[in-house]
């Protein structure tokens, strides 16, 4: 029961991402993992930044992408400096940890009252979930900084086999795009600053 509801909810998010983007050419997945993994892979906000700038390089040529983030991450901070960081080199991001929750939430809402939501409305679920998207028909590439076998400094994603059966449809390449990274780390600063003051 489980592994097709993974698929139906897999299908759900898709469309719902489909729908709220029809600019989009291709999907993206950014898979961050932090907690247990940060002493096997560096994924401190410099090097990430880093990765992303030559990773993404020319990307555009392809057409519009959409970049969906998934993290372990907790730290809104950090996460919104990805969000910063993704969108300053001129492509569109969206927190996929909450889409799909949300996309659950709804699906749950639908289930025959006696249906615990817990169930479903969990971080395990959703994980689950977002590995099935992860080599879904709709998903073009994948980057992952996790673990110490996939922790490349840059994934060079325009001359990759991700995109080797992709025609080029854009003639203008943003060679010149580069994340501004004082700005970012400034944000982030200045978040977590606040963050700190609230608690």
């Amino acid at each position: 029961m489980y592994l097709s509801l993974f698929v139906l909810i897999t299908d759900l998010v898709f469309d719902g991402l489909k729908e709220s983007n029809p600019d989009t050419d291709h999907f993206g997945m950014l898979h961050i993992r932090r907690g247990d993994a940060k002493d096997e892979c560096d994924t401190s906000l410099i090097k990430i930044s880093n990765y992303l700038s030559c990773s993404l390089e020319n990307l555009e040529v392809y057409g519009k992408v959409s970049v969906l983030f998934t993290s372990d991450e907790q730290n809104v901070c950090y996460r919104n400096a990805i969000q910063d960081m993704v969108e300053s080199l001129g492509f569109h991001f969206i927190d996929l940890d909450s889409y799909v929750m949300t996309t659950v939430s709804q699906y749950t809402k639908t289930l025959p009252s006696d249906t615990t939501p817990s169930r479903f409305e969990n971080n395990m679920f959703v994980f689950k979930v977002e590995k099935e998207m992860e080599w879904h028909v709709d998903m073009t590439f994948r980057m992952n900084q996790r673990r110490s076998m996939e922790c490349s400094s840059c994934d060079k994603l325009a001359s990759s086999w991700q995109f080797e059966d992709t025609p080029v449809i854009a003639s203008n390449s943003n060679l010149k795009a580069v994340i501004d990274f004082p700005n970012v780390l400034q944000s982030y600063n200045t978040c977590a600053t606040t963050t700190a003051k609230q608690l």
